[in-house]
């Protein structure tokens, strides 16, 4: 595997791109947030997985909202197209080769036992987004399970054509799963609830796209529009 090396000028850079990036080709990203206060240490966000876009994504909420010292799974093939991810956070696995899987299970448990927050694809690939269920690969649970006092925050992306040229971003960041309220599960149970969890929220915000609930969400590039 291929650990994250961090350059905090290429972060820097990246980060600013990003903004603007993002900005170009979205008329809005929309954030519903179930809890005030959402953990930046030792935290797993798990994010269902559709578009291209989905990585870029996550470094945005990091940087915007989250605030924390984060890094990304991603695969080996990904990480070789795009090694500059692993200036920024990025850390590769490879699902095909076990014992290239255990250490990026045990890499990621590692970061989370030293305070930073893990995000990953759960699914393992990029997947229709309206297929369900969600299916998880068991790594997910192994990492939760294995971390001490770790929160696990399912996060949901949806994609939307409404009534601008350019698509809207709508992303809810679910309530913090605490360790202890799966401690006492085993490995393919806490799978099931993670699986679960994450599926029934996707399925409300797509709810809430449809319906235009819009006061459940606040609106991210607002300020950069008045400035």
């Amino acid at each position: 595997m291929k650990k994250a090396e961090k350059n905090k000028l290429i972060e820097w850079g990246f980060t600013h791109f990003n903004r603007f990036f993002l900005r170009s080709h979205f008329e809005q990203i929309h954030v519903w947030k179930d809890s005030k206060e959402i953990p930046n240490r030792r935290t797993l966000f798990l994010i269902n997985h559709s578009t291209w876009w989905d990585p870029l994504l996550i470094f945005y909420l990091n940087d915007q909202i989250v605030q924390s010292d984060g890094y990304a799974m991603m695969s080996e093939k990904g990480m070789k197209k795009h090694p500059f991810f692993q200036k920024v956070g990025g850390y590769s696995i490879n699902a095909e080769l076990r014992r290239g899987m255990i250490e990026s299970l045990q890499y990621s448990i590692q970061l989370l036992n030293e305070d930073k927050t893990v995000w990953i694809f759960p699914q393992g690939q990029e997947e229709h987004l309206e297929k369900r269920p969600l299916e998880f690969f068991s790594g997910t649970a192994y990492i939760a399970e294995h971390s001490e006092d770790v929160n696990v925050v399912p996060i949901s992306l949806y994609y939307s054509l409404e009534h601008s040229r350019r698509p809207n971003v709508y992303v809810r960041i679910g309530e913090p799963v605490k360790n202890s309220s799966f401690s006492s599960l085993n490995r393919k149970e806490l799978s099931n609830l993670l699986e679960d969890l994450a599926t029934k929220q996707l399925d409300e915000l797509r709810e809430a796209v449809i319906q235009e609930q819009h006061n459940l969400f606040d609106q991210q590039f607002r300020r950069w529009k008045e400035q």
